[in-house]
């Protein structure tokens, strides 16, 4: 599915570094983010979540094995590029530059920050989704977005990595949507 989509142009954006301006600006703005666990919660676990929405417009033909397969073969690129920038994640930089960060910690935080994993793949699979099912497209695209965005309200990314996310997860798209 993705074994020759090239990495190359996502490993020349950068994201800000560590001690930068922009990363405290990130942080800051962050903290202004009202936390919502039950949202974080909600948007989580990716499959579920385009379930619900499949669940709750009555859609028959919903392929969930689909849905695992797009998140099993995006996430080695995804992976790969996480471990090429290796981003602590913003509560980490957050409490090694003395800034109390109330966060929502989660076992889906294990991996460093950028990009953003639920980004690149609420975005992937929401196009994928709202392609596959016109009726119910703006709630497909709507829900990977949400999904980006609960990563924020979690403070688990920075806003560049779920933007880094999102961009990343348009072009895997772009890349298979003309094979499946």
């Amino acid at each position: 599915m993705f074994k020759d989509f090239n990495i190359s142009k996502f490993k020349k954006i950068k994201p800000p570094s560590n001690n930068s301006f922009k990363t405290m600006q990130e942080i800051k703005q962050l903290e202004k983010i009202p936390m919502n666990k039950s949202n974080v919660k909600k948007y989580d676990n990716i499959e579920k979540a385009f379930k619900d929405i499949a669940n709750k417009k009555n859609i028959k033909n919903y392929d969930s094995k689909l849905v695992s397969k797009l998140i099993e073969k995006s996430a080695p690129i995804i992976i790969k590029l996480k471990n090429y920038f290796n981003r602590p994640r913003p509560n980490v930089t957050a409490k090694k530059l003395k800034i109390p960060m109330d966060h929502y910690e989660m076992d889906s935080m294990k991996t460093p920050s950028y990009p953003s994993g639920h980004s690149t793949q609420g975005v992937l699979i929401g196009l994928v989704l709202a392609n596959k099912h016109p009726e119910a497209s703006s709630d497909f695209t709507k829900a990977g977005k949400n999904i980006s965005e609960s990563r924020n309200i979690a403070k688990a990314h920075y806003k560049s990595d779920s933007k880094m996310g999102e961009q990343l997860g348009k072009e895997m798209y772009n890349h298979i949507k003309n094979k499946i």
